[in-house]
């Protein structure tokens, strides 16, 4: 028994043992770190580490007895090659160092209690860990170079379940009065912001939601940019259809819901300050308009739809506060094909913005034959560094930049380097520290400054990948926006008091293209439907500018078989107006036998009151016709606006047509005549019977005289009553 024992313990001993964590357990990610502050950012011998973040379980179960520690690796690194290196290693490449000993108890923090030792899903928890520079380079000293060091978070002392990583430049040696190492070089530095936001407002005072709102408020996304944009030698690249949303909001503005129902926005007082805050800044910062609502120029040109840019520049000239800034065109990406750019000389850019991976690595400053001037951005530190994820945190981000203008500085580049363009478009590269990007060796340089400078030239194409032109809007999307431009043009001739529409439409179909709906397909169709709710029928119901065609907003209303008596006629209908206001229209018509019944068009002059057609008017109309032979067809009718939109449905009806005015008419004339020659041919008959029969006057004036008077009223009276027989049958 005793042995059977001893051998089941043998047994089962080995399966206790895979239990235990292995080495292998070092890749998972169990929890998510994000560095929240990193002081100082620059480190020398003598300064104390502070790291800070937020440890968040995104695993499924509960995790027990977790601590974070400082991680390092004690690697200088000191280039360019070495630094874009540690950017794309894995995770767990350098495996480094953890700080975890009682003589450094401040490096290393739990993030439980014994009372609550257990971490559950979703849940989260803030750590504060610090470390001297002599203890962060133990055993040995810092060299000057950039080092990777981070935070790593195990479970049980034994597994670890997360890891975060950034970088750190150490600067050892003595520094000028400039704070520069001997031999270091100045680097040029050029900050440029991007001032842009989704479109958000459908129609003028409607927005879509109030996403607006919450990035110009305090603390905000364009709160934070702006704070960046106004750091002393800054530049600003700012979208105009931003200002102008801002300036709906600012006068009071409604939100509304996907089913058209609106309540008040909650910005206005947030979109005053922060549009006070602009033009300050404005006042002492060189600036840039982009395109309006950051319109996708290579999507448009690939499309052959550069008119719709152009629409939105004529909209970009009526906001006063950035129409006199240069045209920055800023591709989505940072990357555009040959083509854009001619388009971008079209349109008069001063500069285009792009990736330096689009230039070959190229910049700040490249020409591109056939296109105007091109600023490269730095893309090396746009992630913000290494991995894993999150790695786009202020902390990261800020420390990434620095990393990589501290290698070039100190690898002997001349001083009279133009250096490196930073963009900024993300709250994370611009808040706290970020936004007033500092060191010793930087030296700021306006994006102006960089313009007056000899460009690099390119030899052959700017890169445009593959991804990159399947982000580009669908043929479907494409049909959206074409559809929208046509309905804002037929509501423009529609509408009898068209003041502003133009405008409003130029601005619409801007907005439907912004490069911000690039992978966003439903957002982009649902924008697209509400930007059409221009429409209101009599009964306060919201209409779709499509109701224009289908008869949903306006018709045409007859009864379906007209017979036509007469050579000419009007054909009765109806104009049946549903909307909330008056409109102007005409009638067109189509004969399917022009020779048989011709139908004339009815001008918009004549159609209604002085040619309005008024809110909610039922407006009979007559169509003009006419008709050169007998028969039944089928005619065509069909409402337009004066510039020619059809409106809503073809409405068809059956014409009979009779002629029986004109057969009349011959009857009538034909009788007349027959009538007219048989009272001649009886005169004529009268006529010569009285010239056969003998004349008794003269017979008597020869044979008698006159001498007996009676005699002769007697004859006279038997004359007159020998004639009135003749006269009936006549």
């Amino acid at each position: 028994m005793l042995l059977a024992l001893l051998v089941g313990l043998l047994l089962s001993l080995p399966v206790g043992l895979s239990a235990i964590p292995t080495a292998a357990a070092d890749d998972s990610t169990e929890v998510t770190i994000q560095l929240t502050r990193l002081t100082p950012s620059i480190v020398r011998p003598d300064s104390t580490i502070v790291i800070q973040g937020r440890v968040t379980n995104v695993s499924k179960r509960s995790l027990v007895r977790l601590q974070a520690a400082i991680w390092r690796s004690l690697t200088p690194l000191t280039t360019q090659a070495q630094l874009q290196q540690a950017n794309e290693s894995a995770p767990t490449d350098p495996e480094g160092e953890r700080m975890y000993s009682a003589d450094t108890p401040d490096a290393y923090q739990d993030l439980y209690t014994a009372a609550h030792p257990e971490l559950g899903p979703g849940q989260s928890r803030t750590f504060t860990v610090r470390a001297t520079a002599a203890d962060f380079f133990a055993p040995g000293s810092p060299q000057t170079g950039v080092y990777l060091a981070g935070i790593q978070v195990r479970e049980n002392g034994v597994q670890t379940v997360g890891r975060a990583r950034t970088l750190l430049p150490v600067s050892v040696g003595t520094l000028s009065a400039d704070g520069l190492l001997p031999g270091q070089a100045s680097i040029g530095s050029t900050t440029l912001v991007e001032l842009t936001s989704t479109p958000s407002m459908s129609r003028p005072g409607v927005f879509v939601d109030d996403s607006l709102a919450d990035e110009v408020a305090p603390g905000g996304r364009l709160d934070a940019l702006l704070i960046a944009a106004e750091q002393h030698g800054a530049s600003y690249a700012v979208d105009p259809d931003l200002i102008a949303e801002l300036e709906a909001m600012r006068s009071g503005y409604k939100v509304t819901d996907s089913g058209g129902h609106t309540t008040a926005g909650t910005g206005a007082s947030y979109a005053a300050a922060w549009l006070n805050r602009f033009r300050t800044m404005q006042a002492d910062h060189d600036g840039f308009q982009i395109l309006y609502a950051d319109a996708d120029l290579t999507a448009m040109v690939h499309a052959g739809r550069l008119d719709l840019i152009k629409r939105g520049q004529r909209a970009a000239a009526q906001v006063a506060d950035t129409k006199g800034l240069p045209l920055l065109v800023t591709p989505a990406d940072g990357v555009a094909d040959r083509s854009a750019l001619q388009a971008a000389t079209e349109l008069h850019a001063r500069a285009v913005l792009l990736a330096d991976t689009t230039v070959d690595g190229l910049g700040p400053v490249v020409r591109v034959p056939g296109g105007p001037l091109v600023l490269s951005y730095d893309t090396e530190t746009a992630g913000g560094g290494p991995g894993p994820d999150p790695r786009d945190t202020e902390v990261q981000v800020r420390q990434a930049s620095l990393s990589d203008s501290f290698i070039t500085s100190i690898s002997g580049r001349p001083s009279s380097s133009l250096g490196r363009l930073r963009v900024v478009t993300q709250a994370g590269e611009a808040g706290g520290e970020s936004a007033a990007l500092s060191a010793p060796w930087l030296s700021a340089r306006s994006a102006y400054d960089l313009l007056n400078n000899t460009p690099a030239e390119l030899q052959g194409d700017p890169l445009y990948p593959a991804g990159d032109a399947g982000q580009e809007p669908t043929h479907h999307q494409l049909d959206r926006i074409t559809d929208l431009a046509q309905n804002l043009t037929t509501y423009q001739n529609l509408v009898v008091n068209s003041s502003g529409l133009a405008d409003q439409a130029d601005q619409a179909v801007a907005r439907a293209i912004s490069q911000a709906w690039r992978g966003q397909r439903r957002p982009m169709a649902a924008f697209v439907q509400s930007q059409q709710l221009l429409l209101r029928d009599t009964s306060g119901r919201s209409l779709s500018l499509s109701a224009l065609t289908t008869g949903a907003a306006i018709r045409l209303d007859s009864s379906p078989q007209v017979t036509l008596t007469g050579s000419s006629a009007g054909v009765p209908v109806t104009i049946i107006n549903n909307l909330d206001i008056p409109v102007r229209l005409q009638l067109l018509g189509q004969s399917p036998n022009q020779s048989r019944l011709r139908i004339s068009n009815v001008p918009a002059s004549k159609l209604g009151v002085n040619g309005v057609i008024g809110a909610g008017a039922k407006m009979p109309a007559q169509v003009p016709t006419r008709v050169d032979a007998n028969g039944a067809m089928t005619v065509t009718l069909q409402l337009a606006t004066p510039g020619g939109e059809l409106i809503g449905p073809k409405h068809q009806l059956r014409v009979n047509a009779t002629q029986a005015g004109m057969i009349g008419w011959i009857i009538a004339i034909a009788s007349g005549i027959v009538l007219l020659g048989t009272v001649v041919l009886r005169i004529r008959q009268v006529a010569r019977e009285r010239g056969d029969q003998p004349d008794e006057d003269d017979d008597l004036d020869e044979d008698q005289p006159d001498q007996d008077q009676p005699d002769q009223d007697h004859q006279e009276h038997d004359r007159d009553h020998d004639l009135s027989p003749g006269v009936s049958h006549g």
